[in-house]
């Protein structure tokens, strides 16, 4: 496999089991990981730094941002998929997409990122924002809006793989579990957790 496929496809040679516990693995680590950068995953698409979180709120975020998308998924699934579908298999690639997560936390754990942070957090108070502080910010963003639109197409592949669905109905079936996914996901990590 070309490191392309491995990058955007995983899916065809991980998938299963397997690829339960290697993405739960990582949504942990990546949880574990964003709580040393001040971040937390408040919604299915939503990655908030600057804040100091304890250790388990980004641990059960991953984890209910996961299992929130995957029933969501499995529901389509079952009602719309003309092949058989397994819930491990919809879970397991579904852990797997979320895999983005941990470099985009372990990027925003640099000092450079952290500094830029800091700036705007002391900008907001009403101070300025410096120069490094904004080349930090827009590192930031950049590296998270790559590693969201990662995760997303990652997720729309395991999606197609695991529920064996194409096409524009599949497309607008997974764009309404998104969305249903982040309305539910911001509910639960902002108003339960």
């Amino acid at each position: 496999m070309t490191i392309a496929r491995w990058l955007f496809n995983p899916f065809i040679r991980i998938a299963g089991l397997r690829s339960l516990v290697i993405g739960l693995a990582g949504i942990v680590a990546a949880g574990v990981v964003a709580a040393g950068a001040g971040m937390h995953f408040d919604g299915l698409l939503d990655v908030h730094a600057g804040n100091e979180v304890a250790l388990w709120v980004p641990v059960v975020e991953g984890l209910v941002n996961w299992a929130v998308f995957t029933l969501l998924l499995l529901l389509v699934a079952l009602l719309f998929s003309k092949s058989a579908v397994r819930l491990v298999d919809i879970a397991g690639t579904q852990a797997l997409a979320r895999m983005p997560l941990l470099p985009v936390a372990a990027i925003c754990n640099l000092p450079l990122i952290q500094d830029a942070f800091d700036g705007l957090a002391a900008a907001l108070l009403g101070g300025e924002l410096d120069g490094d502080a904004f080349s930090g910010l827009v590192a930031a963003i950049l590296v998270t809006l790559t590693g969201l639109v990662w995760m997303v197409t990652l997720m729309w592949k395991a999606f197609s793989f695991s529920c064996d669905m194409r096409g524009g109905r599949a497309i607008a079936l997974f764009i309404l579990a998104v969305l249903l996914g982040e309305a539910a996901t911001l509910y639960l990590t902002r108003n339960v957790l």
